[in-house]
């Protein structure tokens, strides 16, 4: 009676009471397996890993008695999930497959989609991303031929995000436009049933009404004051027709204005799109030409020896203008909102090291070291994506405004309950106080940096606060000119705040 009642408490999510039942179940109970079972799906549910994982464990799989009495798949599917957690990847890996062997036997799709997805998580956090997407993929295609709906959300979910970190975003969107028009199907089911109760509901009311109008009508054929009760009802309808008119037209005007304001904002944005990039791009162009006109003529001329520092000319311009139109196109994206953006739980050393290693070839070439002593441990509540931005363009600063030789350190400054504050730190040239307040303004300014041959906007600056204040974040500037620069972020803290 304990297990039964146990078991009713459980169904119905209601947890304390189904842990307190299956505790008064004796350990001489027949089916003592079950309980273990049930009490560690338990302690998954609330996130207990090493409660659920020592239930999970000791359960005695060689016992062919005891595992008829319970599904060996959900076991192994279950520890694997709990090592997962846990951080024992090699551990969850083995588990998992095991449990997928026993799976695809039974040909339990639903079970098998979620395999997949848990197994492909294991590879994703390793880096193994091949291994991971080809089960994300396995998981996603059993999913549209036999997965629920919410399985296909999931699916597609993780495909669109594992795309968008290798760059294919026209595979992410693919997947981003599936899962949007399984979301659309399932609310717009939701929508109909919501709408069935409601025409439901105006029947009743309707047919309600109706009787009492009838009751009225026979009431008032008996009295005396007809034609003043007809008068009042004729005005009424007056009043209410005259009053709907009267708030559609107010409804059509509104909309008619929000439609201006929306144009007069593109066509703002439009101009000064267009003026950045007349002014910043055709600069770095024009400098790109003369200084291979002066390539052009070294050959000519056999000046082999000045060839090298030419070319290298070469390279910081073409880079700098390829980091200024990514910046440009980011920010375009930013005003009209045309843009991705997710906020979601992240690992901010993680994201801090993907950007370091794109640009380790550069770092290595200008003999310039990195260090990132974030602990692994602190979790921010941020859109990935637009932090890389933000991440991407400090680290371009660091290395263009840096001598070969320097250092570039990020590190903690403080953490509380819902922030967490870090400098990313560089030795470099720095800057005077003018060029700091000016990066610091809310509009790009045009202007030439002290010690660069290009032109340059403050654009990716800007572009900086501007996905910092969308991710509810701050941005602080402290430098010097031949001191280094430090620039300090404050971001939200995720709600667990560490693992």
């Amino acid at each position: 009676m304990h297990y039964y009642r146990a078991e009713a408490f459980h169904k119905k999510g209601i947890f304390k009471y189904a842990l307190k039942e299956f505790n008064l179940v004796r350990n001489s109970f027949e089916f003592y397996a079950m309980v273990r079972f049930n009490k560690g799906c338990i302690f998954l549910s609330q996130e207990k890993y090493n409660q659920a994982l020592n239930l999970f464990k000791s359960i005695d799989t060689s016992n062919k008695q005891i595992i008829q009495t319970i599904r060996i798949d959900a076991l192994f599917h279950n520890t694997g999930v709990c090592y997962f957690h846990l951080g024992n990847f090699t551990e969850a890996e083995n588990y998992l497959i095991k449990a997928i062997q026993k799976i695809e036997k039974l040909k339990d799709y639903t079970s098998l989609i979620n395999a997949y997805t848990d197994l492909g998580s294991v590879y994703y956090e390793q880096y193994q991303d091949e291994k991971a997407i080809s089960y994300f993929e396995k998981a996603y295609l059993l999913s549209k031929k036999y997965g629920s709906k919410e399985l296909k959300l999931s699916s597609a979910n993780n495909m669109a995000v594992v795309e968008e970190n290798r760059k294919r975003y026209d595979l992410a969107l693919k997947y981003r436009k599936e899962y949007e028009s399984w979301n659309d199907s399932l609310s717009d089911q939701n929508k109909i049933y919501e709408v069935a109760q409601i025409e439901k509901r105006l029947a009743l009311a309707h047919k309600q009404r109706r009787v009492e109008l009838l009751e009225s009508e026979n009431k008032l054929k008996q009295a005396e004051l007809n034609t003043y009760l007809f008068a009042a009802l004729l005005l009424m309808a007056i009043i209410v027709f005259g009053t709907y008119f009267y708030r559609q037209n107010v409804l059509r005007s509104r909309v008619i204005l929000r439609q201006k304001q929306e144009l007069d904002l593109l066509n703002a944005t439009k101009d000064q799109l267009f003026s950045i990039v007349s002014h910043d791009l055709r600069s770095s162009v024009h400098a790109l030409s003369v200084s291979n006109s002066k390539l052009k003529d070294k050959v000519q001329k056999q000046e082999y020896n000045s060839l090298e520092n030419q070319l290298e000319e070469n390279s910081v311009i073409a880079t700098n203008t390829y980091n200024m139109l990514d910046n440009l196109l980011n920010w375009a994206l930013l005003q009209t909102e045309g843009g991705y953006f997710r906020q979601e739980e992240h690992r901010l050393s993680m994201l801090i090291d993907q950007v370091a290693y794109n640009f380790k070839g550069v770092l290595n070439q200008k003999q310039i070291t990195f260090e990132n002593t974030i602990p692994k441990s602190i979790k921010v509540f941020a859109d990935a994506e637009s932090l890389k931005i933000v991440l991407r363009n400090f680290m371009d600063n660091s290395i263009k405004f840096s001598d070969p030789g320097s250092e570039i350190t990020v590190n903690l400054l403080h953490e509380n309950e819902t922030e967490v504050c870090f400098e990313w730190k560089d030795t470099g040239k720095g800057m005077s106080e003018e060029t700091r307040l000016k990066l610091l303004s809310d509009s790009p300014q045009l202007t030439k940096k002290d010690h660069e041959k290009t032109i340059g906007s403050g654009l990716g600056m800007n572009l900086c606060q501007a996905m910092l204040a969308k991710n509810d974040g701050k941005l602080d500037i402290w430098s010097r000119q031949n001191e280094g620069t430090k620039m300090i972020v404050t971001l939200k803290k995720s709600s667990d705040g560490k693992n």
